[in-house]
């Protein structure tokens, strides 16, 4: 005799029941559905904010209680990406804290002073093979994670030296070691970062597949656990900057960096998460956030650009009335030959970068709009009467760029 089938009804209050059973007897919330709050909390993703634009656009920057994964060439920029970060967001967060755990032996000092990092709140770990190994480092990372801090960066994965390859002699093969480790790492660090909220994000070499005979030769080395275990894979080049570029005839100073995203899980709601993304790096400084803000103005109409010009136009004019509309409250004209002197006025008026960088993070393409008289009077320097205010004012004060 077949069994009569419940109803939804029915099936719902024993899922219900045993949910219920199952937290009460393994712990609260250990198991629920995503449309409870506590759950939805839980499976909600914040980011560490990258210095970039560009970056933070492609991806959101590096995911907290998750592990991202950094690979690319050698000096390829890497490690300059992440401590960037670091500084970026101290500055941001006066309680963030970072560990460092080193096994490259490439972080100076100078690095730290450079990228402004607080040296307070930054937690350092250098690997020293015959006083420790790669297992005593990745306990540290682990206890590191426990006690909550922000961040836990090893630079690099592929520098750690096991144990046992310490003990033995060159000689020695060790088939696998580096991968086996780095295994059980993820096995025991994915569920205390996921509770702590730690970002862990590591730095990987690539090698070159000897037996290829067909498509890239470089692969990512250190086992398939750290790929399969990773929600955010980047790849770091250098590209170079060519004949036309803005950046061309400084190309001494600055470098073009490319990252692609290889596996992304946490920008789903992309149309396309696997983006490539290019932003500029100043020799000794760091990411040239302005020349990245005023291309992306560009990109949006906020500004324009015309025969090597920049200039800021109303919203509303025709075209053929752009020759008459590059005039500032002053009288001077309002536009700069090439990137470069236009870079160079923004920096001298940080006020008016502020404001263009609040309208391209807001995705605002345009400046005459919710507007107070307050910040008119700080774009332009001019003392405006609020009183007697209309739009035909408001347009001759915005001017063209300030």
């Amino acid at each position: 005799m077949a069994r009569a089938r419940k109803s939804q009804a029915e099936k719902m209050k024993a899922v219900k029941g045993l949910i219920a059973n199952i937290n009460k007897k393994a712990g609260e919330n250990v198991i629920n559905f995503a449309s409870d709050e506590e759950m939805a909390e839980q499976l909600r993703i914040e980011f560490i904010p990258t210095v970039s634009f560009a970056l933070n656009s492609a991806f959101g920057g590096f995911p907290k209680g998750k592990f991202s994964l950094v690979t690319g060439d050698p000096d390829a920029g890497k490690t300059s990406l992440i401590l960037e970060t670091i500084g970026h967001n101290m500055r941001l967060d006066q309680d963030f804290t970072v560990c460092w755990i080193e096994s490259e032996n490439s972080l100076s000092d100078d690095l730290i002073e450079m990228f402004h990092i607080d040296p307070s709140r930054f937690i350092v770990h250098e690997v020293d093979p015959e006083n420790g190994s790669a297992e005593a480092s990745m306990d540290y990372a682990i206890a590191m994670a426990q006690a909550g801090v922000d961040m836990v960066v090893i630079n690099s994965l592929k520098a750690m030296v096991p144990q046992k390859e310490v003990k033995d002699n060159m000689e020695d093969a060790n088939i696998a070691i580096s991968a086996r480790l780095n295994a059980k790492f993820m096995r025991k660090v994915l569920s205390i970062i996921s509770k702590s909220g730690t970002a862990l994000v590591c730095t990987q070499q690539k090698s070159i597949n000897i037996g290829c005979m067909f498509g890239d030769p470089s692969q990512i080395t250190g086992g398939r656990a750290i790929l399969y275990s990773s929600v955010l894979t980047l790849n770091v080049s250098q590209v170079s900057i060519k004949a036309g570029d803005p950046y061309y005839d400084m190309k001494e100073d600055y470098r073009r960096i490319r990252v692609k995203v290889m596996k992304n899980h946490v920008c789903g709601a992309k149309a396309n998460p696997y983006t490539v993304t290019d932003y500029t790096v100043k020799l000794g400084v760091g990411t040239d956030t302005t020349g990245e803000i005023l291309q992306e103005a560009y990109n949006m109409d906020i500004i324009t650009k015309q025969n090597g010009g920049y200039f800021r136009e109303y919203t509303d004019c025709e075209p053929h009335d752009k020759k008459n509309i590059r005039i500032l409250p002053d009288g001077t004209k309002a536009e700069w030959r090439g990137a470069p002197v236009f870079q160079a006025y923004l920096e001298e008026h940080p006020e008016y970068f502020a404001y263009i960088k609040e309208r391209v993070e807001n995705g605002v393409s345009t400046l005459v709009e919710s507007m107070s008289q307050e910040e008119i009077d700080i774009l332009s320097g001019a003392e405006v009467d609020d009183t007697d205010l209309d739009i035909d004012d408001l347009e001759e004060v915005l001017g063209d760029a300030e």
